[in-house]
């Protein structure tokens, strides 16, 4: 979408005090312009009253004020230029909101558009466009039908490019129904779908989980796309592919992509695309590509994709490695790419040099504010980066980065810190601000719903609106207590069944507070019972997103059956919520997967349990340590310990990591029985696998060893990593000693010991080898 754009943008700093302090004057006031004293004074200079006179000058100052710390001031240049008789042109208004969208400042370009056709007495296609842009941008999918009618009521032809805006929307929005109505419409108004369409649908399809039709479709069109086009649809499939965790076929299509060195068609090469997502050697179909396309020139989004793939590891070397193809690229680094540094500085413990990547940002800004920066967060910042800054903005995706992995180290103090940083420059927080603070105090610091949803309610504003993402971690604050309520918490709810001197009282459903209703977006048929005073609270947050139309995404139908599955024990429900979710064209992922097996084992349906692992297997997903623990508990829970061992050396033979929940779930077992000796042997062999273990709890007694053994699921870099054949035989060395202490108990109780080694054929599905 061109539009007209001044040469040279600098900064309002080159500008005439008086002209700044007039348009901050009448952003102040809500009368109208002629009333405004700072207006006339302006008008009666003419050094001052051209830039609102000369319609050059009039557009170069509106852009600049979208670089400055309030954009809003863009708009109120338009206002006084017409209120002093200087009538622009639309694609004067187009320029400024190709500025304004180029920053992300969504939510004034409905107001530019607006005002253009009130100050033109008419709109250009060009507008409408942006228009409809911003609402998606926004999320407003309730106004995208308005949006489309405005063409015909301003007797404006809509182009391919409208179309394409209306089915990115409703694909974005999941609303595959709309979202075809409008490729018909758009066949009709004679735009046949070509290339360029499925790309724009396999740019918007990441909400609804990656397509192989879709994906291969839009890549065999490559050859009729413009490199800028080519490029986006590429970067979606690899984003795609990686959001899955299939490496190898996100390998395939990265190999396309032009990078220094070549497009990497040896697999095994040094400086190959292949080292850029994993340590793998690809399979033979991982080495060439559904056709033979011409090279595409990767861009800033690319190296991001990559970068934060990369990031969740920690390996900087790599990071550092695919920040020289960046630059051997001739690609200047943006927000995304200084956000992914900062995750992956983060992830490898390196806060110093993370914090130092946001101070060099600021002091380019103010040198003050960098100096009360690394004060408040106590370090001395790098002078050097590894990337080359100059000119790349400080936006509130910088700041998120940076919080979202602080918190985990400084708590709430980082985030006050932050807030403040940004206040200083004046950078507003955004919607994804709000969930990083939610999300932690849900997580790490057991926050209620109620206290979730007074957060929420004190940043809300009518430029920061509630999203599905926040009401996803109010309801999935309320699940947890209602799990609880359910199916109680910690291994004496399970050892109650064989033993007298426990007991458990469930407490559902009279204590409920989650409900179902016919009404199923966006919470997926969630809701709150009216009877509650939290429905009060949450009521004006579900009704804004409401509004919106926007669908129920995958998360929250994960929530919904969970909901079904672990609080109501119902499976016929969650499976017909799982096959409406195929119906609606989302694709389940993995978590979709283990909170049906969950279900089934709570039950006692271990069969049940193990048929979606194998049903999850076929579609694609490698069994992980999330899945093998929900068997293993759902043994324990039966009183099965030897069966929860097998299902324990089965994950080992996979080559999965044990982790805390993982090694926990085997000791509950054993406990669950009462046979603590082999439930303190557990822990005590296996305590190596995540930590040292500490020689101060070398006589402590078993409820320390397993209290101090959960407290560290709380570090995100454990179980990783994959088990080499020399740790997985050294853990079956270990098991064999834990299988001795428990057929000693067995004896000693006059049950039967557990007979029989370790069986190598146990039918649990894993990766042929």
């Amino acid at each position: 979408m061109k539009a007209k754009k001044s040469p040279t943008t600098g900064t309002l700093d080159s500008y005439p005090q008086e002209v700044i302090a007039a348009i901050d004057t009448c952003l102040a006031q809500t009368g109208e312009l002629v009333d405004c004293e700072a207006v006339k004074r302006i008008k009666d200079v003419s050094a001052h009253s051209r830039y609102f006179t000369d319609r050059e000058c009039v557009n170069r100052l509106a852009q600049d004020a979208v670089a400055s710390s309030r954009p809003q001031r863009a708009l109120q240049v338009l206002n006084i230029a017409h209120h002093f008789g200087c009538y622009l042109k639309p694609n004067h208004y187009e320029g400024v909101a190709y500025h304004l969208a180029g920053r992300s400042h969504w939510a004034l370009i409905p107001l530019l558009v607006a005002t253009a056709k009130h100050h033109c007495g008419r709109a250009s296609v060009r507008l409408l466009n942006w228009n409809m842009r911003a609402l998606v941008e926004n999320q407003r999918y309730d106004q995208l039908d308005h949006a489309f009618e405005e063409f015909t009521n301003a007797n404006l032809p809509p182009n391919r490019r409208t179309f394409h805006l209306l089915i990115s929307g409703h694909v974005r929005n999941r609303n595959l129904k709309s979202a075809k109505q409008y490729v018909d419409k758009m066949a009709v108004a004679g735009f046949p779908v070509d290339p360029s369409t499925h790309a724009v649908i396999v740019a918007a399809y990441r909400s609804l989980g990656g397509d192989l039709k879709v994906q291969t479709r839009a890549f065999e069109g490559l050859r009729d796309l413009d490199g800028q086009l080519s490029t986006v649809v590429l970067n979606s499939i690899v984003q795609q592919l990686l959001d899955s965790r299939d490496e190898k076929a996100a390998t395939r299509f990265i190999l396309a992509f032009d990078l220094p060195g070549g497009r990497g068609r040896d697999p095994t090469g040094s400086g190959n695309t292949t080292g850029l997502v994993g340590e793998h050697s690809p399979d033979n179909m991982s080495t060439r590509n559904p056709i033979d396309p011409p090279a595409v020139k990767p861009n800033a989004a690319t190296f991001s994709i990559l970068l934060r793939h990369i990031a969740r590891e920690g390996k900087l070397s790599r990071m550092f490695k695919l920040l020289d193809h960046m630059k051997q690229a001739g690609v200047h680094p943006d927000p995304s790419i200084l956000a992914a540094l900062i995750r992956g500085y983060l992830a490898a413990g390196r806060s110093r040099e993370a914090i130092s990547v946001v101070a060099v940002l600021l002091n380019a800004r103010s040198a003050a504010v960098a100096e009360v920066f690394c004060s408040m967060m106590q370090v001395q910042p790098l002078t050097t980066l590894p990337v080359d800054v100059q000119g790349v903005p400080l936006t509130a995706h910088i700041f998120n980065a940076l919080m979202s992995g602080l918190l985990d180290v400084m708590g709430l103090k980082a985030m006050r810190n932050i807030l403040r940083t940004m206040h200083a420059v004046g950078i507003s927080p955004d919607s994804h601000t709000v969930e990083i603070l939610m999300s932690f105090l849900e997580r790490a610091q057991g926050t209620g719903p109620r206290q979730l949803i007074r957060v929420l309610r004190s940043f809300s504003s009518p430029t920061l609106r509630p999203t599905i993402r926040h009401i996803h971690i109010i309801l999935r604050s309320i699940l947890r207590r209602e799990k609880f309520m359910a199916h109680g918490c910690g291994w004496n709810t399970t050892a109650a069944k064989y033993s007298k001197k426990r007991t458990f009282n469930p407490k559902y459903p009279e204590g409920r507070i989650l409900g179902t209703t016919e009404h199923y977006h966006p919470t997926a048929g969630l809701k709150l019972p009216r009877r509650l005073r939290l429905k009060s609270w949450f009521g004006p947050i579900l009704q804004s997103v409401s509004q919106q139309a926007i669908q129920s995404d995958r998360a929250t139908i994960a929530l919904r059956l969970k909901y079904e599955t672990l609080a109501r024990s119902d499976m016929g429900t969650s499976q017909n919520v799982f096959r409406n979710m195929l119906a609606q064209g989302l694709h389940p992922t993995i978590h979709h997967y283990s909170t049906l097996m969950d279900g089934y084992a709570k039950m006692g349906d271990i069969r049940g349990a193990k048929q979606v692992l194998q049903d999850a297997f076929e579609a694609g997903f490698q069994p992980n340590a999330i899945m093998y623990t929900i068997l293993v508990n759902g043994y324990g829970r039966r009183g099965k310990p030897e069966e929860a061992m097998r299902v324990f050396r089965a994950m080992i033979r996979a080559g999965i990591v044990p982790d805390v929940p993982s090694i926990d779930a085997v000791a509950h077992a054993y406990f669950a029985v009462g046979a603590y000796s082999v439930a303190r042997r557990v822990l005590r062999e296996m305590w190596a696998q995540v930590q040292p273990f500490p020689p101060e709890l070398e006589h402590a007694d078993l409820r320390t060893l397993a209290v101090t053994f959960r407290s560290y699921s709380l570090n995100p870099e454990l179980g990783r990593r994959k088990l080499s054949v020399r740790q997985q035989r050294l853990l079956h060395w270990k098991m064999r000693a834990i299988k001795t202490e428990w057929m000693r108990f067995e004896q000693w109780n006059g049950s039967s010991p557990l007979s029989g080694g370790i069986d190598r054929h146990d039918g649990y599905p894993r990766k042929e080898e």
